[in-house]
């Protein structure tokens, strides 16, 4: 199968080129010029196609002969908070010349990413939030993607819509001023390579396409923000003192029964917490 990965180049993206590419599929990963290409260089069977997802024809052009289509390219918070406009050519605009580049082959499979944040501030309901919930913006990035899924619902193609929840790596990362969700509010993360694996298990089982579903860590990764941040940190045997949002944000615990039969949930919390632990140790931080 010849796969085509845009935003190829990204964190996400260059997970599931990598995993595309090791299951023997042929990926074409397109991307923007300017981008960090050292992730995807050199792997076999692995095509890079650089270009602007706002350009319909660079866009077609990367569309051509491939037999299905990830489709990851977006500008993500909190870049996408700072310019509205620009968020919504890339992610809107962006998602509509993919669809249009696919039109003349409705049976080329798409799968789109979408997010948790559809489902707007949930934190006054029962958990976890399914997928059939209403759909409620709350920021320029939910509004985009609540309108990319109305298109791809609307396109009359077979698409198949994830929405993934905020991805964690094994990474020592610096705490951004506010921690963007509060201390006691249900948060529900997933480990990047789960998250790719998911995308994969997609394209690799026709009988789930065409439909929307959860894509997050599962029951493990259910805990309050406060639990997350000083687990994050005391694994990798650093000290911080966070700074929580005094509001609640579109983040909770999810419904994922409907797509564990991709089998993607392979990472425990604990399992994360000892891949922090080593990365600490590596930086001798432990």
């Amino acid at each position: 199968m010849r796969i085509l990965v845009t935003g190829g180049a990204g964190r996400l993206g260059a997970e599931v080129v990598k995993l595309c590419a090791s299951a023997g599929h042929s990926v074409r990963a397109f991307d923007l010029p300017n981008v960090a290409w050292e992730t995807i260089n050199g792997l076999e069977e692995t095509e890079p196609f650089k270009g602007d997802i706002t350009d319909p024809a660079q866009v077609a052009a990367a569309c051509g002969g491939v037999d299905a289509v990830v489709h990851l390219a977006a500008l993500l918070p909190p870049g996408s908070e700072r310019n509205r406009e620009l968020t919504m050519r890339v992610n809107v605009e962006g998602t509509g010349n993919v669809l249009r580049a696919l039109k003349h082959s409705r049976r080329t499979p798409l799968v789109l990413a979408s997010s948790i944040t559809v489902y707007g501030v949930t934190s006054g309901e029962e958990p976890p939030i399914g997928e059939g919930h209403e759909k409620k913006a709350t920021d320029n990035y939910s509004e985009s993607k609540i309108m990319v899924e109305g298109l791809a619902e609307s396109s009359g193609s077979l698409n198949t819509v994830l929405r993934i929840a905020p991805i964690s790596v094994a990474d020592l990362l610096e705490p951004p001023e506010t921690i963007p969700y509060r201390g006691d509010q249900r948060v529900e993360f997933i480990y990047l390579e789960d998250a790719a694996r998911a995308i994969v298990s997609i394209l690799q089982r026709p009988e789930t396409w065409g439909s929307a579903y959860n894509i997050a860590g599962g029951h493990s990764w259910q805990m309050t923000g406060a639990e997350y941040i000083e687990r994050f940190y005391a694994a990798l045997g650093v000290e911080v003192e966070p700074h929580f949002s005094e509001k609640y944000t579109a983040l909770d615990w999810y419904d994922t029964s409907r797509s564990r039969l991709l089998g993607y949930q392979r990472t425990s919390f604990n399992d994360f917490e000892d891949k922090l632990r080593r990365v600490g140790e590596g930086l001798g931080l432990r």
